[in-house]
């Protein structure tokens, strides 16, 4: 056996790696010497492409050991900051913390994470903070209280903003950011708050921090953005001049901040927008395309309301009429009143019936299984989302080149309740 795998070409040996998993990669390691020699890379890539942290001094520790590896540092492309259920953020670590203010980054912790960065994890320039579970307060009607923390951990304002002061001083340019902070008690439409306290607002908006942003790639927020911090992530989408992805997943009942986006003069190349927790008319959503006529041809759209004076079939309607560029459209539990999300929620129940519309095939098939059936080839597909109590069609994605057609079928099926 170990002998079969050692006379292989290096390029059969990687198509051997490429479909292995980690455990099995692992194993394959322990063969031969020439084998543990080439799989060093790829077991890397595997292992520890993404390195997840929550701060604490222990795996504070096993970061240091995964930087002073040069086969696994070289590799790491993502650093992922997350507490998961039973820990929380930075606990036992002593950071420097202003009185109801900002974390920085004078701490040995700190500095200890901002000299791997610079030195060791060379190629780590995308970064993920995700609060996972409970560990904030809430006050007495349930809303959260994220800086009045009982422990000695960090939040996901104090992660953002000692990520942010790090990037600030020492001017890594971020290929890709996400700010998550959905795992907490209240509304599923939008993440919990970062008080605008916990942030260094004044050191986002000199330009050693707008520098290091020009080469991002994908930028997603999903928590809820008090209005004070609109400037300064209006200025960092408008810093990314290569941005193609956008995630915006915080509460814009007004319109402001995407009227704002939809008339930017220096709009980025954005190939994909998401859209949460917000409320839109058809004439905003044009706004928007038209803004990033060229390169948008995927948008998403989930938890949003129309507007008082439009309904989602007119909405759908008013742009099956306009020449698109869009090459794929996802839609889940649109609603038309943002404050009675259960009785006003859109489905789309004749979409059940009909497994094609004229050139157009509607399945609630998977769609790798829908790629797989069609030799790759998956145009012009609109897959079905349902909710799974009730088994009702409550979001539709498309793919292909009749958008018009795709519209126009979701603007005559769309409905009201569910």
């Amino acid at each position: 056996m170990s002998s079969g795998l050692d006379t292989l070409p290096p390029e059969l040996l990687q198509l051997i790696w490429d479909r292995l998993g980690a455990a099995d990669t692992s194993s394959l390691r322990l063969v031969s010497k020439r084998i543990k020699e080439f799989s060093n890379r790829h077991f890397s890539v595997v292992n520890f492409k993404t390195v997840r942290t929550n701060l604490d001094q222990s795996s504070l520790q096993r970061l240091v050991d995964v930087a002073n590896n040069i086969h696994h540092a070289i590799n790491v492309t993502c650093l992922y900051f997350e507490n998961a259920v039973d820990t929380v953020l930075g606990r036992n670590t002593h950071w420097d913390r202003r009185p109801s203010g900002p974390v920085t980054n004078r701490s040995a912790a700190a500095e200890t994470l901002q000299y791997l960065l610079v030195h060791k994890l060379v190629n780590c320039r995308s970064f993920v903070i995700k609060h996972a579970d409970d560990h904030m307060m809430t006050d007495e009607v349930g809303d959260t209280i994220e800086d009045e923390y009982n422990y000695d951990g960090l939040s996901t304002g104090d992660t953002t903003n000692l990520l942010f002061t790090v990037i600030a001083e020492t001017g890594l340019m971020v290929k890709s950011l996400t700010i998550s902070n959905w795992g907490y008690k209240g509304s599923n439409r939008v993440g919990g708050p970062i008080p605008t306290a916990k942030l260094s607002l004044d050191l986002f908006r000199q330009s050693r921090f707008k520098i290091p942003w020009t080469d991002l790639y994908e930028l997603i927020l999903e928590y809820e953005i008090s209005h004070d911090q609109y400037d300064w992530i209006f200025d960092l989408i408008s810093c990314a001049s290569n941005l193609q992805i956008l995630s915006l997943g915080f509460e814009d009942e007004s319109g402001n901040f995407l009227k704002r986006l939809a008339s930017a003069t220096s709009a980025p190349p954005l190939c994909k927008l998401t859209l949460a927790s917000a409320k839109l008319s058809g004439q905003l959503i044009l706004d928007l395309l038209n803004n990033f006529k060229g390169s948008l041809v995927d948008i998403c759209l989930r938890y949003v309301g129309s507007d008082e004076d439009s309904s989602w079939n007119s909405i759908l309607a008013f742009l099956a009429e306009k020449p698109l560029q869009l090459r794929r459209l996802s839609l889940f539990y649109l609603c038309e009143s943002w404050d009675s999300w259960n009785s006003n929620v859109i489905h789309f129940p004749a979409l059940r019936k009909v497994m094609n519309v004229d050139s157009m095939i509607v399945t609630d098939v998977h769609e790798k299984d829908i790629d797989r059936g069609l030799g790759g080839q998956m145009d012009n597909v609109m897959k079905l989302k349902y909710l799974e109590c009730s088994g009702t069609v409550m979001g539709v994605s498309y793919k292909g080149s009749e958008m018009k057609m795709a519209l126009e079928t979701l603007a005559k099926a769309a409905e009201l309740g569910v």
